[in-house]
């Protein structure tokens, strides 16, 4: 059964595609309490409606050992990618001790700012 990783060290959200068809694409680095986890995967928070916020929520979850790994922080790394809706701004990855955003800007609009400078 899947469960959240011990932390969250890094995360990092960019945007692929075009405009009419952005993708959103989220990278994070964590820590697992033990050797040996598998399927190491970010899982999307589902939403009925879009939160007020404007952010998107992961959980960075994984599967433990079944026999005991030895008792020592492991570095796990997962990524996600999907569809971009066009409420989020910016994404949230939680484990067990923390969580980390970052915010999501769209790269066609950096150039089309600096075509107008």
């Amino acid at each position: 059964m899947s469960e959240l990783v011990r932390e969250i060290v890094e995360v990092n959200a960019s945007i692929d595609g075009d405009e009419e068809n952005p993708l959103l694409i989220v990278e994070a680095e964590g820590l697992a309490s033990t050797t040996g986890w598998a399927n190491v995967r970010l899982d999307p928070h589902v939403y009925i409606s879009p939160p007020e916020d404007g952010v998107q929520d992961f959980d960075l979850v994984g599967d433990r050992p079944s026999d005991a790994g030895a008792d020592a922080l492991t570095e796990i790394e997962a990524a996600w990618e999907g569809p971009l809706e066009n409420w989020v701004i910016a994404v949230r990855v939680h484990a067990i001790d923390n969580l980390i955003e970052d915010e999501v800007f769209e790269p066609w609009d950096e150039d089309e700012e600096s075509e107008a400078a």
